[in-house]
């Protein structure tokens, strides 16, 4: 037995095998063709698109030969004809029933396992008509209250019953004695559903694959439950249980992938053979009696014999070492079972486990110790392999645990609030769950965007709480005239010039200073503040170029200038009122003020300030400049109001660098950090970005989102992407829900309460029997519910449908 190749003039959609599997019939629009199976090859027998009045009828979308008769077969015709052939008729035309119940297209049609005379078929026009050839008309009508049938077939282990599939993506299953109620139905994939097929051995199993790329193995015995689901990479349009074996079964794909893959369903995520022959897309696939022989057709205009030992198995050129991370943080490594003949692995102190047969790889890491000799010790072999599995769960607060992505999700603040607030709220939050980095970049923010480069002025600090610690001894006394260093050429710290401050803990107006005015000014009473390095020296000049934007403001000589003292006419320096006092001691005003009240939380260099008159102060609350009132250093002194405006014009463009930032977060998976920030920063940083990659960001986190069942910050985080079409669109997708009748199966209008077709009132409780009106919940098996309280209230005590239907209904 070989592979074989036989070429035709036009494509072909469909093929089935006569009941002794000697001969196969192909179909399609413009062929209708029987071939031999011999040891020779296949070899055309009859065409049976023959005579002078072709028409739609000879057009094919399917054909099926009958299990009893060998001489009779049935097509489903694109003009939505169901067309029965006698092989057995003199004339040269072999057309014998033509059925024109159905208005649309017919997809598919089935014979009776054991009764020949009864056909069922499966339109598009979304009903499903069981013939009856000795009568020669259809006798019974099942409908599927669905846009169209794509696949029916009668179960091979209980004659009575068929299942049909549909493009709304649910299964039904029917009793041929019962056309008026569907016996299960349930919802199978997340779209169409092109193919089903019935196991050949197990009496329950049901495969069924469909637009989702997805293959589902059903278990019919109770509930509807997925025993497997095999992941392809393209929709599914056939699939055929592989004879002979309980696991295997064969699927062809409906777009882009042209080969022939046979599924090991306990190992559904790489195919155990494929066929490759076909150079397009495989319409109809089909295995015989031997389990090594599969026919197939395709648009290629090719019918290929396949045979299994010929074909390509990818399983055994993968890796035989795998490592994974699931959502919730747990790690999974496999690695190939050492056979006991190998020597036990070496280990050395610089490097992992490696088997003696193998190089030691630069590249060798953690990963090799968790799989031992499973990477990198030994080559793939072509016998197949039993892998060993391990499972590793994390730690809570551990390096894989996804705990920090679920409270910050829940606990961040997206919009509401000012960008201060919501930074820091955020860094808060992020430095209780130890992302320190994170945090960090909360804290960056708004130093960006109101401070430096983001065109607004840096905000003060909120003052810090008041020591209680004892004042340090006081400095020696400098007055104006004293010589003062600056920090390059004071190489001690101790030897520093000391600070004069105008107010201390028991006086003065200066901020942090919450005294009297009244009271007496000493340079002993005061603080002295020495640094150790030299970016903070507090002289005015320095303060005026901007070197210590960030301390408090301090007043001399070359800021009040115009300013006349009159020290005289000051209480509080009077010796005679105030006996503390020294007559002798200079009260000059003295270059440096006061030291800061509060501690410096962020040191960073700002922009160059500008400090004006009194007469240009003024409050404002705008990002473009910011106003420090309440300075009143010498307002006890003069009655003057002194302030500080500082005008926050950028010095620099950081739009690109936070772009950089947002790609460098999502670059390390954290899509979260760069779709919060971007939709913090909004228009800041909107066309620094492609949409199609923000897009992408946002897709990624609402999975995520989903994964974690946060449903509710999801649906905030799609309601705040307005500036993407496509995310807002995700809250108006899949979420209508049509009502019909249940009677006469007529779709209800909106808020209507009764049926303008029969007239009977819908939407009853089946506990109370009284109209339902809010919350309605239901069975998707019996299609029977009522209130959301009567019926949790009736399934916690009993199994079966209220209505007495029979139906085991359950309640999650």
């Amino acid at each position: 037995m070989r592979t074989i190749v036989v070429t035709q003039d036009v494509p072909a959609n469909a093929l089935d095998l006569s009941p002794d599997n000697t001969q196969v019939v192909i179909a399609g629009r413009h062929v209708f063709k029987i071939f031999s199976l011999d040891e020779s090859g296949l070899l055309e027998r009859a065409n049976l698109r023959a005579g002078k009045h072709l028409n739609l009828n000879f057009s094919c979308n399917d054909v099926v030969w009958n299990p009893v008769d060998d001489n009779i077969l049935a097509t489903a015709s694109t003009n939505g004809a169901v067309v029965t052939w006698n092989l057995n008729k003199a004339s040269r035309s072999k057309q014998d029933c033509v059925f024109n119940d159905h208005t649309r297209t017919v997809h598919k049609v089935s014979f009776h396992p054991s009764e020949g005379h009864l056909l069922i078929s499966g339109s598009h026009d979304g009903f499903m008509k069981l013939f009856d050839l000795r009568r020669r008309e259809a006798t019974m009508t099942f409908t599927s209250n669905a846009e169209s049938v794509r696949d029916v077939q009668f179960n091979p282990h209980q004659h009575i019953t068929f299942c049909a599939v549909s493009e709304n993506g649910n299964v039904q299953v029917w009793d041929m004695r019962r056309p008026d109620r569907v016996e299960k139905q349930f919802t199978a994939h997340g779209g169409p559903i092109f193919a089903l097929d019935w196991h050949p051995d197990l009496r329950y199993w049901l495969a069924t694959a469909g637009r989702d790329k997805t293959i589902k193995v059903w278990d019919l015995h109770e509930s509807p439950t997925a025993v497997n689901t095999i992941q392809t990479i393209a929709s599914v349009g056939r699939i055929k249980w592989r004879p002979n074996t309980k696991y295997h079964i064969a699927s062809s794909a409906l777009l882009w992938d042209c080969s022939i893959n046979v599924w090991d369903t306990r190992r559904p995520y790489i195919p155990i053979a494929a066929f490759h022959e076909h150079r397009n897309l495989t319409t109809g696939i089909c295995w015989t009696a031997d389990p090594s022989t599969l026919l197939s057709v395709g648009k290629d205009c090719t019918v290929i014999q396949h045979w299994y030992p010929d074909a390509v198995r990818p399983m055994e050129d993968v890796n035989p070492a795998a490592l994974a991370v699931s959502a919730l943080g747990c790690l999974s490594a496999a690695r190939p079972n050492t056979p006991a003949t190998l020597p036990p692995p070496t280990t050395t102190p610089t490097s992992p486990a490696t088997p003696q047969s193998a190089t030691p790889s630069p590249r060798t890491n953690t990963l090799g110790r968790l799989v031992g000799s499973g990477i990198g010790g030994e080559s793939c072999s072509s016998r197949p392999m039993v892998s060993k599995v391990g499972l590793a769960q994390s730690a809570v607060g551990g390096t894989l645990s996804t705990q920090h992505l679920i409270m910050s999700a829940q606990q961040y603040i997206l919009t509401g609030r000012s960008l201060t607030e919501i930074c820091e709220h955020n860094a808060a939050i992020a430095r209780g769950l130890s992302r320190h980095q994170v945090a960090l970049t909360w804290q960056m923010l708004p130093l960006l965007y109101r401070g430096g480069g983001g065109g607004g002025g840096p905000e003060l600090l909120p003052p810090a709480p008041p020591s209680h610690q004892p004042p340090p001894p006081p400095p020696p006394a400098t007055t104006r005239d004293d010589a003062i260093a600056t920090p390059d050429t004071i190489q001690d710290p101790d030897q520093r010039s000391s600070r004069h401050l105008s107010g201390g803990d028991g006086g003065g107006g200066g901020v942090g200073g919450g005294g009297d005015t009244s009271g007496g000014l000493s340079a002993e009473e005061g603080d002295t503040e020495t640094d150790d390095t030299d970016t903070h020296d507090l002289k005015l000049t320095n303060i005026a170029s901007g070197m210590t934007a960030t301390q408090d403001f301090f007043f001399g000589d070359g800021e009040v200038s115009q300013v006349s003292f009159e020290y005289d006419a000051l209480p509080t320096l009077d010796p005679a009122l105030d006996p503390t006092l020294d007559p002798a001691r200079d009260w000059t005003l003295p270059t440096e003020a006061f030291e800061p009240r509060q501690d410096i939380l962020y040191r960073s260099p700002a922009l160059p300030q500008q400090f004006t008159t009194p007469d240009d102060m003024q409050d404002t609350e705008g990002e473009s400049s910011y106003v420090v009132s309440g300075v009143r250093a010498l307002g006890g002194l003069t009655g003057v109001d002194v302030g500080v405006v500082g005008v926050g014009e950028p010095g620099w463009e950081c739009g690109e660098l936070v772009a950089e930032m947002l790609q460098h977060y999502a670059a390390l998976g954290d899509v979260q950090m760069a779709v919060t920030c971007f939709i913090i920063l909004g228009h800041r940083v909107k066309g620094l970005l492609e949409e199609a990659q923000v897009e992408h960001w946002f897709m990624s986190y609402i999975d995520t989102l989903h994964r974690f069942q946060l449903y509710n910050v999801a649906n905030e985080v799609i309601q705040l992407a307005a500036f993407l079409p496509s995310v807002m669109q995700l809250n108006q997708q899949s979420t209508t829900v049509t009502l019909q009748c249940g009677r006469c199966n007529y779709t209800l209008t909106k808020n209507s309460l009764v049926c303008c077709k029969c007239g009977c009132v819908t939407g009853t409780c089946a506990v109370c029997h009284g109209v339902v009106r809010g919350l309605y919940v239901w069975c998707q098996g019996c299609l029977h519910g009522g209130h959301m309280h009567h019926i949790r209230d009736w399934m916690a005590n009993n199994t079966a449908c209220p209505t007495g239907c029979g139906h085991l209904c359950e309640y999650t």
